[in-house]
């Protein structure tokens, strides 16, 4: 088969042009509404921890690690509702007779949710944290402590991976990446399973498959270490894989660089199954 039928360019722009030209005024919302919402949040967040900044300067990572996850929990909304089309039969249909191949739909779709919608929603998280750090305002606070919000440090991506001024290992700084980003593809997979509440019902479907593998774990610690296993505790056996790495960092190392590899291909073919 000829692979002009999979991939034209010319077909391709076309796709991307309509899809930009149909939600335009969405994908500009959605970005400013995310942009807000994460000053608001972020804001408050910090102002709220002033007295724990004073005293405990080095927290300021931890704080800026959770205002990104809570931040990113948000982008993956929009990137868990690709395909929003799939969601009704008859639009379903209307999609699916779009001149294009099922390739080009669904890499219209990935460029716009993942490649252009994830490095914009990373800067537009940098301007806002930046932001809501700059708008903090010295206060004397209880006991006559004095806050001084120069001295708290302006949000550098650097910090989300470092432990005080040190950084992490190399092994956790890839795996942070990479788990992020499998999980953005994970979520951009189960649209192309689920026809309505595609994003809850993945989430619900992650979070039982999480819980299940923990109940699991616990099961086999109770079989085979009885005697050291007490109610929820987990026994793991672990060993050097190599030098720097034991069993189950390198299990979930692999886990993070390895899934996204199995969503993506998953994705394309449960919406080709649609065409059929």
């Amino acid at each position: 088969m000829s692979f002009n039928n999979h991939f034209n360019l010319r077909r391709f722009s076309n796709l991307l042009k309509q899809d930009l030209l149909i939600n335009k005024t969405k994908y500009l919302l959605t970005i400013l509404g995310l942009g807000f919402v994460a000053y608001v949040l972020i804001y408050w967040f910090l102002n709220s921890n002033k007295a724990t900044l004073i005293r405990f300067q080095e927290q300021i990572n931890v704080y800026y690690l959770t205002c990104f996850t809570f931040y990113m929990m948000g982008a993956g909304v929009f990137i868990g509702t690709a395909f929003p089309d799939l969601a009704d039969k008859i639009k379903t249909g209307n999609y699916l007779l779009t001149p294009g191949s099922v390739f080009e739909k669904f890499l219209v779709q990935f460029l716009v949710r993942i490649g252009v919608f994830i490095p914009t929603a990373l800067g537009l998280f940098w301007i806002v944290i930046r932001l809501a750090k700059a708008s903090l305002k010295p206060e004397i606070l209880f006991r006559n402590e004095f806050f001084d919000p120069s001295k708290v440090p302006y949000f550098e991506f650097s910090l989300l991976v470092s432990r005080g001024t040190k950084l992490w290992d190399t092994w956790q700084i890839i795996f942070t990446v990479f788990a992020f980003f499998s999980y953005g593809v994970y979520l951009f997979a189960g649209t192309t399973f689920f026809k309505r509440y595609a994003l809850i019902k993945t989430v619900v479907i992650s979070g039982i498959l999480f819980f299940s593998c923990i109940l699991f774990s616990v099961i086999l610690s109770h079989i085979f270490y009885p005697q050291e296993t007490r109610g929820f505790d987990l026994q793991l056996q672990t060993f050097n894989v190599t030098e720097n790495l034991d069993s189950t960092k390198f299990s979930l190392l692999a886990l993070s660089l390895l899934s996204w590899i199995f969503f993506l291909p998953l994705a394309y073919f449960k919406l080709k199954e649609k065409e059929v």
